[in-house]
């Protein structure tokens, strides 16, 4: 992808805590699992956050995703060694959410006018959560990448990036 370490260190600079890294891959590549959208069922998110399941648009991701000729996996790794786990799990998704939303803007910036990103795990921009009526931050709120129905490990292990269950030394955010 064209420019991607240009790119990857402006989301560095803003946001310099943690280990970024960039993983190009072919979005065919990415797994695609109807059971990882039945776990959203399960989540107390569900039907409460709106870029949650079933508040999210019905599309078909796979093809979605088929339409872009690069996609990349960007991950954080914050330690967790004398923190609070909490803390921690929160921050690097915020963190991770933040970055992206930057190097979208870059992107957009040099002509990628369809770049869009999409978080591992519930979008937690509103502190003190979601909006009842609607979404406080539409422009900002992104939806997750199981919400579509992709199964974050294995496609992250299709490139090389290990994710461990439970995390034990640090968290790895996708």
């Amino acid at each position: 992808m064209k420019d991607l370490h240009l790119f990857l260190n402006i989301v560095r600079s803003l946001y310099p805590t943690g280990e970024w890294r960039a993983y190009p891959m072919c979005p065919q590549d990415m797994v695609f699992e109807e059971r990882v959208k039945l776990n959203c069922f399960y989540c107390p998110k569900y039907n409460v956050n709106w870029k949650c399941p079933p508040r999210i648009p019905a599309l078909d991701y796979r093809q979605v995703l088929s339409e872009y000729e690069h996609c990349v996996l960007i991950t954080l790794a914050l330690p967790l060694i004398g923190q609070d786990f909490a803390d921690v799990r929160v921050n690097s998704s915020l963190f991770l959410h933040k970055g992206l939303l930057a190097l979208e803007k870059e992107l957009w910036e040099h002509d990628n006018a369809t770049a869009v990103s999409f978080i591992g795990g519930s979008c937690k921009l509103c502190k003190n959560g979601c909006g009842i009526e609607k979404c406080n931050n539409p422009a900002m709120a992104r939806m997750s990448l199981e919400a579509a129905g992709i199964n974050v490990v294995k496609t992250a292990a299709k490139v090389g990036c290990i994710v461990e269950f439970p995390p034990k030394e640090s968290i790895l955010r996708v």
